[in-house]
């Protein structure tokens, strides 16, 4: 790579972005698989933090999105997908901060994937225990479900 001036490095971001929704961490990460030093990268992340292309805490909602529902995870599961995505350490764990507290995801979880009382209590636990939910959580989300239930 001949020029790596943070003008060249802002441009080959840009391109890369076009209309999807990227974090600061994929986008340095990208730059500099394209052979921009670490320097240069970071200050042409931060422009485009400034002029508002990259936003981790857009890029944050739509981990948040894809993992909500049927496929709702722990609040530790979900800050390892934001630091996974690139996003900030402070801009995750202030988002996973706001989110409700494991008992009531698990519990959605559950309302998500259950139909009936009559299912195996371990068949719950098996899938709180894979979505990254403490045993605890995870009967205390249980029993809100069955009391939901009668």
């Amino acid at each position: 790579m001949s020029d790596n001036s943070v003008s060249s490095a802002v441009s080959c971001a840009i391109n890369h972005i076009g209309t999807g929704i990227y974090s600061s961490g994929k986008i340095i990460s990208y730059l500099l698989t394209k052979g921009f030093p670490d320097d240069i990268s970071y200050a042409a992340v931060a422009e485009l933090v400034d002029r508002g292309y990259i936003d981790d805490r857009r890029a944050a909602r739509k981990v948040l999105t894809a993992r909500s529902g049927k496929k709702q995870e722990s609040r530790n599961y979900i800050l390892n997908r934001l630091f996974q995505a690139g996003i900030k350490e402070s801009i995750a764990e202030e988002i996973v901060s706001s989110l409700d507290d494991d008992v009531t995801t698990c519990k959605l979880l559950f309302d998500e994937c259950f139909n009936s009382a009559d299912e195996d209590k371990n068949e719950f636990l098996k899938l709180a225990k894979l979505r990254g939910y403490s045993m605890e959580s995870s009967l205390k989300a249980y029993s809100l479900w069955k009391e939901d239930q009668i």
